[in-house]
């Protein structure tokens, strides 16, 4: 189980620093599915880890953000461009 929550840090983390928020709700998704197959197959030991893992990937996005930020910063990354919604 602590690789599947190394993995779900690494995930957040890579989304965090590539993508939106909608992708991380995306994903978020998928590990409610996968928590939720978990909890059927193994019972009342699956539930604290599955709560760990939706935790893990958010807080890894998290982290990706600020590594994206530091990054750009530093001047080894550009800005993301931000488009302009017309009126």
């Amino acid at each position: 189980m602590i690789y599947a929550t190394i993995f779900h840090l690494f995930a957040g983390t890579v989304t965090g620093s590539v993508f939106k928020v909608r992708i991380l709700l995306i994903l978020l998704g998928f590990v409610l599915f996968e928590s939720v197959i978990l909890a059927i197959v193994h019972g009342s030991i699956a539930g604290p880890w599955a709560l760990a893992n939706l935790t893990v990937v958010q807080v890894g996005y998290l982290a990706g953000i600020y590594l994206r930020g530091v990054l750009e910063q530093a001047g080894y990354l550009l800005p993301s461009v931000r488009t302009r919604r017309m009126p």
